[in-house]
């Protein structure tokens, strides 16, 4: 073998050997795990970060996948259960009821039950009116001659006489707190509201008797009192301050309207009747404003009076051929009657708060 021929062949075994080693070493390189580094750009929204935990023996490591929170079931609140209490009329009622052809003084809860007669008398009891308490009643008789203003308690004891010598005197109404009477006096046929304290002293009218007013009624708050007069021609609600100034008007247009009249314990509104003679509907008129919205429609409605808590009106009404109590809702629905009276009137409904005769608790 030639040189030349050993040295050609040595070059080559040579080249092979490098060439070799030169690709391990990419290989070897290239295999290794370079780690990339993203930089995220600032922002000025916060990045909301969801934890999500799953328990390593539900899903292996490699198939894991999230696993979402279950949303609570929403808790049912339950629903009131009716109360009885709240569904009936609460409280205690006085009226005018016609008993051996004379008009007395009865009562009864609001519900229409323990009805009890309180004057027994060869004479005429009108006008019943209950003190806010409900613990006196006061009205008009004329058990001595004229008509004079009498109180006794609700269980008919203590009669004291108040007035005497003013002619006579009609629907009397103790004040909400207690100290003053407001009534009507009627001297040569015409009439005009009076004050008195509720032991009959220091009695002195605080309208014009010109104006025929009738059937005064204190305000919630005992700061002002409603009445009916016929001042423009027609009569029709007015009200004025407690001593009788500022009189204004609350209603107006020919309503015919009667005279009793009540406020609603929110002084918001006062109930009224009105219509034709026989034909008469209750009516409640926004003081503010003088809105009128009617409650009934037909049966010969009248001597509307609100509940204490205002959900409620009796009045008296003659659609079952003679006078008798009734309630109804203060929107005009639910109506109940509470007597039953068959040839006897029962009329001139006045409700207290708060006291429920012959009842153990409500």
């Amino acid at each position: 073998m030639s040189y030349s021929f050993k040295l050609f062949f040595g070059l080559f075994i040579s080249s092979i050997l490098l060439l070799a080693t030169l690709l391990a070493a990419v290989i070897f390189l290239t295999g290794r795990a370079t780690p990339t580094i993203r930089v995220a750009k600032a922002t000025s929204t916060p990045t909301l970060i969801a934890i999500v935990t799953t328990r390593a023996s539900d899903t292996p490591a490699s198939q894991a996948s999230p696993t979402h929170k279950p949303r609570p079931t929403p808790t049912e609140i339950p629903l009131p259960t009716p109360n009885p209490i709240i569904n009936r009329p609460l409280g205690i009622i006085a009226f005018t009821c016609t008993r051996e052809g004379y008009s007395q003084i009865c009562i009864m809860n609001a519900d229409g039950s323990h009805q009890t007669r309180l004057t027994n008398h060869t004479a005429h009891d009108y006008y019943p009116s209950l003190s806010r308490s409900g613990t006196t009643i006061i009205f008009a008789s004329n058990r001595t001659g004229n008509f004079e203003i009498f109180t006794m308690q609700t269980n008919g004891h203590n009669l004291r006489q108040l007035t005497q010598g003013l002619k006579d005197v009609s629907a009397p109404e103790i004040s909400p707190d207690g100290r003053q009477v407001v009534f009507v006096a009627h001297d040569d046929g015409s009439s005009s509201i009076w004050l008195m304290g509720t032991d009959g002293s220091n009695p002195h009218a605080i309208t014009d008797s010109a104006w025929n007013e009738i059937d005064p009624t204190w305000s919630p708050n005992g700061s002002q009192i409603s009445f009916a007069a016929a001042r423009g021609g027609y009569v029709e609600i007015f009200v004025s301050n407690a001593d009788g100034s500022d009189i204004r008007q609350i209603t107006s247009g020919n309503l015919r309207i009667g005279g009793r009249n009540f406020w609603s314990p929110d002084a918001k509104k006062i109930a009224f009747y009105a219509g034709k003679s026989s034909n008469r509907d209750i009516y409640t008129v926004e003081v503010a404003t003088g809105s009128i919205t009617r409650l009934t429609k037909g049966g010969n409605n009248t001597g509307p009076c609100f509940s204490p808590d205002g959900r409620w009106i009796t009045f008296s009404s003659s659609r079952d051929g003679d006078h008798e109590i009734y309630v109804m809702r203060s929107d005009g629905t639910d109506l109940r009657q509470l007597t039953f009276n068959q040839n006897n009137d029962d009329w001139q409904p006045h409700w207290a708060p708060g006291f429920l005769i012959g009842a153990t608790s409500p």
